[in-house]
């Protein structure tokens, strides 16, 4: 599989090579896990490359980004978790052709640390990052590239330097935790949707998703929104990490886009599973980096690498997601709904929940 990997990154004159070489050293264990800013960097120079020619799914540019990931998930010492190769689950992706549609298979990139505890070890917490994007402009210009380097490049990334801290630590987690790049999520969620109907898990069952979807890297963000917190007592683990690093969780900003049934998180919700969404926040600048990312960068070909990434706010947020996931893994109970929620009680109908908190007195 390590060959057929390599082979695949060579077709395109992108093998990562320093990256294949640290394979074999592994990542050295530390009482506390350092985040680099290098690293994001690198992952996201990668998978932004023109050579990936967008990622777009079930295209050679998309194959070439999962064996990266794989490639990356082998050298931090994770386990395979794929179904069909060792770190690949194949999604079936219908798509157009001509006047037919044809259906492709594009993979799922799936890593796992196993959880230390014997009883929890079989619940599994997920950090998700779609690592599709949107391909080729067919019409005429000069940049035709729909490079995704902040859509979904730097979810990855910072998915990736997470994972990175977990198994550099020395304190694996209580609970197991699935390292998942997705396929198919501009297409519909399919690669996420496809997950959570066959997860690889055997026996166990996921207890929560944390999703990473655009992340705005601009600014040294202060706040983070996490779409979905309301629903759930995910909302005061989210609080909770972040509070270790002086960042603050906020309310939805933008209600009225609906953003919580809108990325790769929700087919988690759709099995019952309490999940959230992850962005940097609307403080210290935020507001205007973001509003203006979407009305200008958007879906464009120049949400590239000419953009002012702040790469430190890359191990920052990295930083953020470990510590969530964390708190998660080694929590004594698993998330739970909150009480009369509509999504708990329409998807999670038995399971058990948690009383909803008060809300927080008006000044």
């Amino acid at each position: 599989m390590r060959l057929s990997l390599f082979f695949a990154a060579v077709t395109l004159g992108l093998a990562p090579v320093a990256l294949t070489q640290s394979a074999a050293q592994g990542p050295t264990a530390t009482d506390e896990p350092q985040f680099s800013a290098d690293r994001v960097r690198a992952d996201v120079t990668y998978l932004a490359d023109d050579k990936l020619e967008g990622r777009f799914t079930a295209s050679k540019g998309y194959l070439t980004a999962a064996a990266y990931v794989a490639e990356r998930f082998q050298a931090l010492g994770l386990k395979p978790g794929g179904t069909d190769y060792p770190w690949f689950q194949l999604v079936p992706i219908r798509l157009p052709a001509g006047k037919v549609t044809r259906t492709y298979k594009a993979p799922n990139v799936i890593g796992i640390l196993p959880g230390s505890d014997p009883v929890l070890k079989n619940e599994y917490v997920v950090l998700s990052a779609h690592l599709d994007h949107i391909g080729v402009d067919p019409r005429p210009g000069s940049d035709k590239i729909y490079n995704g380097a902040m859509d979904n490049a730097a979810g990855v990334a910072t998915m990736l330097e997470a994972a990175r801290a977990f198994m550099t630590s020395g304190k694996p987690p209580r609970r197991s935790i699935l390292f998942v790049a997705l396929a198919g999520e501009e297409e519909g969620l399919l690669g996420s949707s496809y997950l959570a109907k066959n997860p690889v898990i055997g026996t166990g069952r996921v207890v929560a998703d944390v999703n990473l979807d655009m992340p705005i890297l601009l600014y040294d963000f202060q706040d983070v929104v996490a779409f979905g917190a309301e629903h759930s007592t995910l909302g005061p683990i989210v609080a909770a990490a972040g509070a270790k690093m002086g960042v603050t969780l906020s309310p939805d900003p933008m209600p009225e886009e609906n953003l919580f049934v809108r990325s790769d998180h929700y087919s988690f919700v759709q099995a019952g599973v309490p999940s959230v969404f992850l962005v940097t926040g609307f403080k210290n600048g935020g507001e205007k980096a973001f509003r203006s990312f979407l009305k200008t960068h958007y879906h464009q070909v120049s949400d590239d690498l000419s953009l002012p990434f702040d790469w430190n706010a890359g191990a920052k947020f990295a930083k953020l997601n470990y510590l969530i996931a964390r708190e998660i893994a080694d929590g004594d109970v698993a998330p739970l709904w909150y009480d009369r929620d509509p999504f708990g009680e329409r998807f999670a109908p038995r399971a058990p929940k948690a009383p909803r908190p008060a809300p927080a007195a008006k000044l």
